[in-house]
């Protein structure tokens, strides 16, 4: 007796998600393997390119301005990225670990929790390569 009610009038085999049958009269088919993907594009500087009409940072502007919330929140909003050529989600998540603060990316922009412009322009700029226009 493996399971906790064996035996009892609460004992309920194990049925499928799917059908709902249980689990030794099921019939499903069993969905095949996902394949993989090949490997990305990568450029001579070792920065990936995701699509093939993506441009690399370097051709890319970075426009990054502070935002004042309701309740007198400062947020900093990084916008003008390619959403094709970049993978915002994982740049948002490398910007929020180094810089210690809170963040989501929202339809084609990055916000930021604080007014910290100077901060993610420099790592913008220097460690990724975009260019950067203050507003």
């Amino acid at each position: 007796m493996s399971r906790l009610f064996a035996g009892t009038p609460f004992d309920k085999p194990p049925t499928c998600p799917n059908c709902g049958q249980p689990q030794p009269a099921c019939r499903c088919q069993k969905l095949p393997q996902k394949k993989k993907m090949s490997a990305p594009n990568r450029l001579d500087s070792g920065l990936v390119l995701t699509h093939k009409n993506a441009q690399p940072p370097a051709d890319q502007t970075a426009r990054i301005r502070t935002e004042k919330r309701k309740g007198n929140r400062v947020v900093t909003v990084i916008t003008g990225l390619e959403h094709v050529g970049n993978d915002l989600p994982s740049l948002c998540t490398e910007l929020k670990q180094s810089l210690g603060t809170g963040g989501s990316v929202q339809a084609r922009t990055i916000e930021l929790q604080g007014d910290i412009a100077e901060k993610v322009a420099h790592i913008l700029e220097v460690d990724k390569g975009y260019k950067i226009r203050l507003g």
